[in-house]
């Protein structure tokens, strides 16, 4: 399952192309042209791999990383090598600072508010993270002192970065206080600082697409600063949960282009082109990602489907472990757990699906059918391979076991 149980890592991409910096500071949308400056960031050095830059080549503008250069000819002067006109041209695009460029049927502002409203056909264009935004209607707005900006979609928001694309009814980025700011020094009022925040919140059917699968759900607030998201369901329907679907094999195969020959040699069959695609659904109300902590949780009549292997667990909580190059560790499956598999049917308390060793680890009020044999406990020990049967540890727990006869229909059954 390591090898097919990618979600987290699926989901995270979807959302990825929203994790950049600061691109809608309001402060940089403006109608005039000033100078650009550039500045190249982690954002810039995948972008340029992207447009088929080497790792080696875009790792020779790592010492760049986070400065910034007042001017064109200041940044060609620090490069530590020389570009062909197109290469360089490419670098310029993704370094400028260029503001957003905005464009609409019609424009307003309110100086005394601090705003200013785009109305029909809005479209927007950040040229450094390749963003396309495009909307009905965009409203932004700053706080007096600069504490705070937003902005405001509605009417359909659409927002495109290579071949990721997010929709929904209303989108809002709210940038609070990304400078930690106090009190003055002489004031009577009590010192405060202010605690920054980043996010992005999309609002009403909302749809993340990308080659590697799809993400539906009513809402999700983003959190860019600590790099967490939070999706909710409309109901518990099948219709109103939250949807995620992974292709993995696309997956596989965009990590297979990058990665050196000998772990595409190492990969095997699984980047083989006759093999079937994998695919995993996953149902639930409610969602947490947290790319940090390298975890995703859903929970609320979660259905969890994987072919073609038809893996198959319903749980009301599933929580996915990953480590740092987010490939799955484990499945911690809590309240009501049920799992099919070809030939095999469990259901407990709890299940724990280790990826390390290959278990599954069955607790409270443990049951199993398996071919002709009933088995139950309070601690059943499986293996992930359905062949292997009972793998039960060092301090081994009572399992009763009855043997059914060969017509024997199923005790329970999953959905």
């Amino acid at each position: 399952m390591q090898k097919y149980l990618k979600i987290v890592a699926v989901v995270l991409l979807l959302l990825s192309f929203v994790a950049t910096e600061p691109a809608w500071n309001v402060s940089r949308v403006s109608l005039a042209s000033p100078a650009n400056a550039f500045k190249v960031t982690r954002n810039t050095l995948d972008h340029l791999q992207r447009e088929g830059f080497t790792k080696s080549l875009t790792a020779m503008f790592t010492p760049l990383l986070d400065k910034i250069y007042l001017n064109r000819t200041d940044f060609l002067d620090a490069l530590p090598i020389f570009l062909a006109p197109t290469q360089r041209e490419i670098l310029l695009r993704y370094a400028s600072t260029e503001q957003i460029k905005i464009q609409a049927d019609e424009f307003s502002s309110d100086l005394n508010e601090n705003e200013a409203v785009f109305r029909g056909n809005v479209k927007g264009f950040i040229p450094r993270e390749n963003i396309e935004l495009t909307t009905a209607k965009l409203r932004l707005v700053a706080g007096a002192d600069s504490s705070f900006e937003k902005l405001i979609g509605e009417g359909g928001v659409q927002v495109k970065q290579w071949d990721r694309e997010a929709r929904s009814d209303f989108a809002i980025y709210t940038q609070i206080g990304l400078e930690k700011r106090t009190a003055d020094a002489d004031s009577s009022d009590t010192k405060k600082i202010r605690t920054p925040q980043q996010t992005l919140q999309l609002q009403g059917n909302v749809l993340l697409k990308a080659a590697q699968g799809t993400v539906r759900s009513d809402t999700v607030l983003l959190d860019l600063l600590l790099q967490h998201a939070t999706l909710e369901g409309q109901d518990t329907s099948k219709e109103g949960r939250i949807r995620v679907e992974a292709n993995l094999s696309e997956l596989v195969t965009n990590r297979g282009k990058s990665d050196s020959e000998s772990k595409t040699l190492q990969a095997g069959d699984e980047n083989q082109p006759n093999s079937k695609p994998r695919k995993v659904i996953l149902l639930a109300s409610r969602a947490e990602l947290d790319n940090i902590k390298h975890q995703a949780m859903f929970e609320g009549d979660v259905e969890m489907e994987r072919s073609p292997d038809k893996l198959y667990i319903h749980a009301g909580k599933i929580t996915l472990r990953l480590n740092e190059s987010q490939e799955l560790q484990s499945i911690q499956a809590e309240q009501n757990v049920c799992f099919e598999q070809p030939g095999r049917v469990a259901r407990a308390d709890r299940a724990s699906f280790d990826e390390i060793s290959q278990t599954i680890l069955l607790e409270g009020k443990a049951e199993v059918q398996s071919g002709k044999f009933h088995l139950q406990g309070t601690t059943i020990n499986l293996y992930l391979d359905v062949n292997k049967g009972v793998a039960q540890g060092a301090n081994k727990a009572p399992i009763q076991m009855t043997i059914l006869g060969a017509q024997s229909p199923s005790i329970f059954t999953c959905r």
